[in-house]
Protein backbone atom coordinates (compact mmCIF):
# COMPACT_ATOMS: atom_id res chain seq x y z
CA UNK A 1 0.00 0.00 0.00
CA UNK A 2 1.75 3.96 -0.86
CA UNK A 3 2.56 5.52 1.74
CA UNK A 4 2.12 9.44 0.69
CA UNK A 5 4.93 10.52 3.34
CA UNK A 6 7.21 8.19 2.74
CA UNK A 7 10.02 9.58 0.31
CA UNK A 8 13.83 9.14 -0.61
CA UNK A 9 16.32 12.29 -0.14
CA UNK A 10 18.74 12.97 -2.79
CA UNK A 11 21.61 15.09 -2.26
CA UNK A 12 23.90 15.82 -5.40
CA UNK A 13 26.11 18.91 -5.54
CA UNK A 14 24.14 20.67 -2.08
CA UNK A 15 20.50 20.43 -3.83
CA UNK A 16 18.52 18.58 -1.49
CA UNK A 17 15.60 16.92 -3.56
CA UNK A 18 12.84 14.61 -2.47
CA UNK A 19 11.04 11.62 -4.30
CA UNK A 20 8.24 9.70 -3.49
CA UNK A 21 9.80 6.10 -1.95
CA UNK A 22 7.22 3.87 -4.17
CA UNK A 23 8.49 5.47 -7.50
CA UNK A 24 12.16 4.25 -6.51
CA UNK A 25 13.30 0.94 -7.67
CA UNK A 26 16.41 0.22 -5.64
CA UNK A 27 19.43 2.06 -4.48
CA UNK A 28 22.34 0.81 -4.80
CA UNK A 29 26.13 2.13 -4.23
CA UNK A 30 28.00 3.60 -7.13
CA UNK A 31 30.53 0.01 -7.28
CA UNK A 32 27.35 -0.99 -9.32
CA UNK A 33 27.71 0.95 -11.72
CA UNK A 34 29.54 0.62 -15.31
CA UNK A 35 30.86 3.62 -15.83
CA UNK A 36 31.92 4.51 -19.04
CA UNK A 37 30.57 7.75 -20.35
CA UNK A 38 27.78 7.35 -23.60
CA UNK A 39 27.46 9.49 -26.75
CA UNK A 40 23.65 9.77 -25.27
CA UNK A 41 25.07 11.65 -22.20
CA UNK A 42 25.22 9.13 -19.50
CA UNK A 43 27.95 8.70 -17.41
CA UNK A 44 27.71 4.61 -17.53
CA UNK A 45 25.06 1.78 -17.26
CA UNK A 46 24.11 0.13 -14.36
CA UNK A 47 22.25 -3.37 -15.26
CA UNK A 48 22.24 -6.02 -11.94
CA UNK A 49 18.26 -6.43 -11.72
CA UNK A 50 17.37 -6.20 -15.59
CA UNK A 51 18.04 -4.54 -18.65
CA UNK A 52 20.78 -2.11 -18.62
CA UNK A 53 19.89 1.25 -17.47
CA UNK A 54 21.25 4.76 -18.45
CA UNK A 55 22.47 6.08 -15.31
CA UNK A 56 23.13 10.08 -15.57
CA UNK A 57 24.65 12.84 -13.11
CA UNK A 58 22.96 15.90 -12.90
CA UNK A 59 24.55 19.32 -11.16
CA UNK A 60 22.57 21.76 -8.72
CA UNK A 61 20.63 22.89 -11.54
CA UNK A 62 19.29 20.00 -12.53
CA UNK A 63 21.44 20.08 -16.10
CA UNK A 64 23.49 17.33 -17.34
CA UNK A 65 27.00 16.52 -15.85
CA UNK A 66 29.35 14.44 -18.16
CA UNK A 67 31.76 12.86 -15.92
CA UNK A 68 30.94 10.96 -12.38
CA UNK A 69 32.28 13.75 -9.61
CA UNK A 70 34.18 11.77 -6.88
CA UNK A 71 31.52 12.97 -4.42
CA UNK A 72 29.03 10.83 -5.68
CA UNK A 73 28.47 7.37 -3.45
CA UNK A 74 24.97 5.97 -5.03
CA UNK A 75 22.77 5.47 -7.28
CA UNK A 76 19.22 5.78 -7.49
CA UNK A 77 17.43 3.33 -9.96
CA UNK A 78 13.69 4.92 -10.48
CA UNK A 79 11.07 2.74 -11.43
CA UNK A 80 9.69 2.93 -15.23
CA UNK A 81 6.91 0.80 -17.40
CA UNK A 82 9.61 1.28 -20.46
CA UNK A 83 13.00 1.29 -19.18
CA UNK A 84 14.37 2.22 -15.92
CA UNK A 85 17.03 5.30 -14.89
CA UNK A 86 19.37 5.96 -12.90
CA UNK A 87 20.72 9.11 -10.97
CA UNK A 88 23.97 9.46 -8.85
CA UNK A 89 23.59 11.22 -5.63
CA UNK A 90 26.54 12.17 -2.78
CA UNK A 91 24.05 10.76 -0.14
CA UNK A 92 20.43 8.72 -0.22
CA UNK A 93 18.28 8.96 2.84
CA UNK A 94 14.64 7.41 3.39
CA UNK A 95 12.52 10.08 4.98
CA UNK A 96 8.99 9.99 6.64
CA UNK A 97 7.54 13.80 6.20
CA UNK A 98 5.09 13.27 8.88
CA UNK A 99 7.54 11.38 11.37
CA UNK A 100 10.01 14.33 10.80
CA UNK A 101 7.32 17.28 10.89
CA UNK A 102 8.01 17.95 7.12
CA UNK A 103 5.24 20.15 4.90
CA UNK A 104 4.98 20.40 1.50
CA UNK A 105 4.16 24.09 -0.48
CA UNK A 106 3.79 24.33 -3.69
CA UNK A 107 6.00 26.08 -5.72
CA UNK A 108 5.47 30.01 -5.95
CA UNK A 109 4.39 30.99 -9.26
CA UNK A 110 7.76 32.75 -10.01
CA UNK A 111 9.25 29.51 -9.65
CA UNK A 112 7.53 27.68 -12.21
CA UNK A 113 9.35 26.98 -15.27
CA UNK A 114 7.71 24.43 -17.72
CA UNK A 115 10.06 22.29 -18.59
CA UNK A 116 10.75 22.16 -14.66
CA UNK A 117 10.31 18.88 -12.66
CA UNK A 118 9.91 20.03 -9.55
CA UNK A 119 6.46 20.26 -8.17
CA UNK A 120 7.07 21.32 -4.37
CA UNK A 121 9.40 22.56 -1.84
CA UNK A 122 10.11 21.93 1.94
CA UNK A 123 11.98 23.22 4.54
CA UNK A 124 14.91 20.52 5.51
CA UNK A 125 17.64 20.72 8.10
CA UNK A 126 17.18 25.03 7.48
CA UNK A 127 17.73 24.26 3.75
CA UNK A 128 15.04 24.80 1.18
CA UNK A 129 14.39 21.15 -0.52
CA UNK A 130 12.69 20.65 -3.49
CA UNK A 131 10.05 17.59 -4.49
CA UNK A 132 9.44 16.00 -8.21
CA UNK A 133 7.91 12.98 -8.81
CA UNK A 134 10.40 9.82 -9.94
CA UNK A 135 8.39 10.20 -13.31
CA UNK A 136 9.29 14.02 -14.10
CA UNK A 137 12.38 12.80 -13.35
CA UNK A 138 12.71 10.37 -16.10
CA UNK A 139 11.33 13.09 -18.32
CA UNK A 140 13.98 15.71 -17.71
CA UNK A 141 16.74 13.01 -17.98
CA UNK A 142 15.23 12.26 -20.93
CA UNK A 143 14.82 15.73 -22.66
CA UNK A 144 18.31 16.59 -21.48
CA UNK A 145 19.60 13.73 -23.48
CA UNK A 146 17.09 14.69 -26.31
CA UNK A 147 19.09 17.95 -26.54
CA UNK A 148 22.21 16.46 -25.83
CA UNK A 149 22.27 14.38 -29.01
CA UNK A 150 20.66 17.44 -30.70
CA UNK A 151 23.99 18.82 -30.39
CA UNK A 152 26.72 16.55 -31.35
Amino acid sequence: MKNPHLYVLLVFDGRYLFVPQDEVESVEIIADVQVDPTSQGAIGWFSEHHEPSPVFCLANDLSLLLELPENREYLVLFKSEEQALGITCDEVENINLKQEHLYLTDLPVSMKIPESPLSKLLIYQDKIACVCSGAALIKHCLKLYERFISTQ
